[in-house]
């Protein structure tokens, strides 16, 4: 690999090693880099070069203003000016020495930057060059990378051995936790990898017996700072706090990468998977579907499941069964390809949930659980499988502390909902109520909740409250009628076997 790359996409810079800045200042430095980073060999004829630069001035000054720019560029180049090379009449960069970077990266508003985008020399050769040369990288730019950038474990920087070990494991766990959770790729390497990259760097010390850690998450290619994240523990409490803080930075991960997939030009959220929402469901689909089996398999597949799960609880498809069908053959493959992924296991275990296959359910979720108990799907997944079989206070239990995990941040609501349906079957309506009621203020567009709360609220004799659920309700089923929840094929059997659809015959709406 070259030691030094000259970015051409965005402002002219050139990169050293560890990410040194060996950029000239002068503008018509820089041009020289652009000229010849996109000459035929990178070598160009000393005339060519000086009538780009210097068309306004006579030959001798020049020449004399050439031969002064290409020592500012070798003095900027520093211990690596060899990289700028001549010989009779020409001059150009060793390619062994520079790499040249013409794909760039599309920046934090969207948009993909000009080529040499700093440049604006007042030369009439040089503007018709430069014209050409945008010209000329606007049809060879890229298609969108439909992946997400990769996470690259760079070495935490140490206040002492035993710090840096420490906070390298806590980075290495919390990425491949990052990695079961989402289709991404991750790096140990003293380089970037070739393709967009998410830098998750440290600092840490140990001070009076305190492990501190200082974890900074950074887009390799635009050097944005995406996350921050400071943990601390004393050292004899580590083995307690471990899990807390593997949790922390596997969230901050994860939502670096949901910033990250607008600057690495892909659209695949975690948020969006776990959402109620058709439209950002429809979008997390199709970019899973677009990665395919390329990075992940087990993880990609087990989230296009997911998603058509949701579909079916949600009654966002007119034909539940089928969506159970696809996302059932989805979870097989993913099996197949990884079969005991805990990823994996719990989206089978809801699909078996959904089957009314309890047993098989539970089974699932169980070993999901034994594989990684902290993975927060299959704690999920156990939890409603717990539920399944009648367990309603070990399944509201289980909920509870996947609540207060860090990585419950990820789908608040999912959780939620789960203790208020554990409360509701064990027969607390108020608790129930509450839960509901924080399900609904995370996600506005869960219809489940809706159509607990709209039950539970006119048990309770909240019948204002109760309407407002239903219209809710009907803003986002235009079908909706009482006479639909009352019948046999709407998704409220809970209801129906707790004697709480009253609700159904109420002629509120």
């Amino acid at each position: 690999m070259a030691p030094l790359t000259l970015h051409l996409i965005g402002p002219v810079a050139v990169a050293g090693p560890k990410g040194a800045r060996l950029t000239p200042r002068g503008m018509r430095a820089r041009g020289a880099l652009a000229v010849l980073g996109t000459a035929r060999g990178m070598r160009m004829a000393r005339g060519r070069l000086q009538d780009l630069l210097f068309s306004d001035r006579d030959p001798v000054q020049g020449n004399a203003s050439l031969r002064q720019l290409l020592r500012e560029i070798r003095l900027a180049l520093g211990t690596h000016r060899e990289a700028l090379i001549s010989g009779p009449g020409w001059v150009g960069l060793d390619p062994d020495l520079i790499a040249v970077d013409l794909d760039g990266a599309v920046g934090p508003d969207g948009q993909r930057p000009d080529f040499a985008a700093d440049l604006d020399i007042p030369d009439p050769e040089f503007e018709d060059w430069l014209r050409d040369a945008r010209l000329a990288a606007e049809a060879r730019q890229p298609e969108p990378d439909d992946a997400l950038p990769d996470l690259w474990l760079a070495d935490p920087v140490p206040g002492g051995d035993q710090a840096a070990l420490m906070a390298r494991m806590i980075l290495a766990e919390a990425a491949g936790r990052a990695a079961d959770l989402m289709p991404v790729t991750v790096w140990e390497t003293t380089q970037p990898p070739a393709r967009a990259s998410i830098r998750i760097g440290a600092m840490a010390r140990i001070d009076a017996q305190t492990l501190s850690v200082v974890v900074t998450l950074t887009h390799a290619r635009s050097a944005r700072v995406l996350a921050t994240q400071r943990l601390a523990s004393p050292l004899d409490q580590m083995g307690a706090r471990m899990d807390q803080m593997v949790g922390r930075c596997c969230l901050a991960m994860v939502q670096a990468l949901d910033q990250g997939r607008g600057l690495a030009g892909g659209m695949l959220s975690l948020a969006d998977v776990f959402s109620f929402t058709p439209d950002r469901l429809a979008r997390a689909d199709r970019m899973l579907r677009r990665l395919d089996d390329r990075i992940a398999p087990a993880v990609s597949l087990s989230l296009r499941a997911w998603i058509r799960t949701t579909h079916a609880y949600e009654r966002l498809t007119p034909d539940p069964a089928e969506a159970i069908a696809e996302a059932a053959d989805l979870s097989a493959r993913a099996r197949r390809a990884a079969p005991f992924h805990a990823t994996a296991l719990a989206v089978h275990s809801v699909i078996e949930a959904w089957l009314d296959h309890d047993a098989a359910a539970l089974g699932l979720a169980q070993q999901a659980v034994l594989v990684d108990p902290a993975n927060p799907m299959a704690r999920l997944a156990w939890s409603r499988a717990l539920a399944g079989v009648g367990r309603m206070a070990e399944s509201a239990a289980e909920a509870q502390m996947g609540l207060a995990q860090p990585l419950s941040g990820l789908n608040p609501a999912n959780w939620h909902l789960g203790i208020g349906v554990a409360m509701m079957r064990a027969g607390d309506l108020d608790a129930a109520t509450r839960h509901l009621d924080a399900v609904h203020r995370l996600a506005p567009d869960n219809r489940p909740a809706l159509r607990f709360l709209a039950a539970l609220r006119f048990a309770r004799r909240d019948e204002e409250g109760a309407l407002r659920a239903l219209m809710a309700l009907r803003r986002l089923e235009p079908d909706f009628t009482l006479d639909l929840m009352g019948s046999e094929g709407y998704p409220v059997d809970s209801l129906r076997r707790l004697g709480l659809l009253q609700v159904a015959r109420s002629r509120l709406i």
